[in-house]
């Protein structure tokens, strides 16, 4: 007698939810509280020279508590992009817009941002981007404090 397998299972329906917390550090909550004021906080190992936005507490290639924080522009370059052209629910932005990595000028990190102000087929890799800060009374210590980044032009200054 030969038992039957039992259909695979394909679909299970489910109200599952998580619920978690993320506890930003000393370093991070000082780059969360400068965005708070339009500013780029980073911290440079003292022992490897490796500079990093946001900064963590200790440098992740040699274990060096970082250095003091100091100011950058947030200008920088964009190392790798996607363009979203698909709409999916809880969408904030109508399709297509652009994300990128950016690697701001003077470190060995990079920012994950919404790329605006140019068309999705024109962003390229390398393209000079600045950012471009909410206005005074929706500033927090959030990444949501910079609206988006857009590319820089030759007068253009960093948007405060």
């Amino acid at each position: 007698m030969t038992a039957s397998l039992p259909e695979p299972v394909s679909l299970m329906p489910s109200p599952f939810r998580m619920e978690y917390t993320y506890v930003a550090g000393e370093g991070r909550s000082l780059f969360l509280r400068g965005l708070a004021s339009k500013r780029f906080l980073a911290r440079q190992c003292p022992s490897c020279a490796q500079t990093y936005l946001p900064p963590p507490e200790f440098c992740s290639r040699c274990l060096t508590r970082l250095g003091a924080p100091y100011e950058l522009d947030g200008r920088g370059e964009i190392s790798t992009f996607c363009i979203i052209s698909f709409p999916f629910p809880g969408q904030a932005y109508e399709p297509p817009y652009v994300v990128a990595h950016i690697s701001v000028h003077g470190t060995g990190t990079r920012l994950m941002h919404l790329i605006r102000e140019v068309s999705a087929n024109d962003v390229q890799i390398g393209m000079e981007v600045e950012p471009v800060w909410v206005p005074d009374n929706e500033l927090a210590p959030s990444l949501a404090s910079i609206r988006y980044f857009r590319p820089v032009t030759d007068s253009s200054e960093v948007s405060r």
